[in-house]
């Protein structure tokens, strides 16, 4: 449900500030810091005790949660997995690196946030952890090591100094990424999904339902993504 209100809040994002995001990608890379400052504070100084319940529902979770980083890398994959020549591929196929880039830097609010008592409870208390919590912490590496490497390769500086090629096969480390992505949405979401299916569960039903719509809504859009991107390349050849 929240991946859901987050893909609806990025693609009116991308839609509405597509131009200005083209022209000026710096200051909504500023944005993107901003909120990762606004994050930290968030968990540090339990600020949720202070704000309306909606507030966290409909517009902190989104990030705190990293649904919306997880949705605009979304629209960055199916900008490269669509027909190049669609409109809205058109569109936005000038931003898809900056669009990455602040998908990337909202991610690290997602990562800060969980960070700080994944990290803590490695250290200090391990056993209080179970084994979803150890699965993803152990995907968490890869995806947070890939995602730095695209992160810093898409800024232009870089990408500049970098040889077409090599720059190319370093970009291609998202096809694996988001399918790493993938598998760390399903460990986190499945057993609770399965839980959720349990008769004699005691989960109340909005977040039963949450749990069942999560992975099939994450599920559907990964995998149209891999079919798209699949075609692209048999056409390619």
């Amino acid at each position: 449900m929240i991946f859901l209100i987050a893909l609806l809040e990025a693609i009116l994002f991308v839609f509405f500030f597509k131009n200005a995001i083209r022209k000026h990608p710096a200051v909504f890379y500023i944005l993107s810091i901003a909120v990762i400052g606004f994050i930290v504070c968030y968990t540090k100084l339990n600020l949720y005790e202070v704000f309306p319940v909606w507030t966290y529902q409909y517009i902190i979770s989104v990030f705190y949660r990293g649904a919306f980083s997880t949705a605009l890398f979304v629209i960055v994959m199916y900008i490269g997995a669509l027909n190049p020549k669609g409109k809205i591929v058109r569109a936005l196929m000038p931003i898809r690196g900056y669009l990455s880039i602040i998908a990337c830097l909202i991610t690290l609010a997602h990562s800060f946030a969980y960070g700080i008592y994944y990290i803590a409870a490695i250290f200090h208390t391990p056993d209080k952890l179970d084994l979803r919590q150890i699965l993803a912490l152990i995907l968490t590496i890869p995806l947070f090591s890939i995602m730095i490497i695209l992160m810093v390769t898409s800024f232009k500086a870089v990408r500049k100094k970098m040889k077409p090629r090599v720059w190319k096969n370093v970009q291609r480390l998202s096809y694996p990424w988001f399918a790493i992505l993938y598998v760390y949405l399903m460990v986190l979401l499945v057993p609770s999904m399965l839980e959720a299916l349990n008769p004699s569960s005691d989960i109340a039903m909005l977040y039963r339902v949450n749990y069942i719509l999560s992975v099939i809504l994450y599920t559907l859009v990964f995998g149209v993504y891999f079919v798209l991107r699949v075609r692209k390349y048999r056409k390619s050849q």
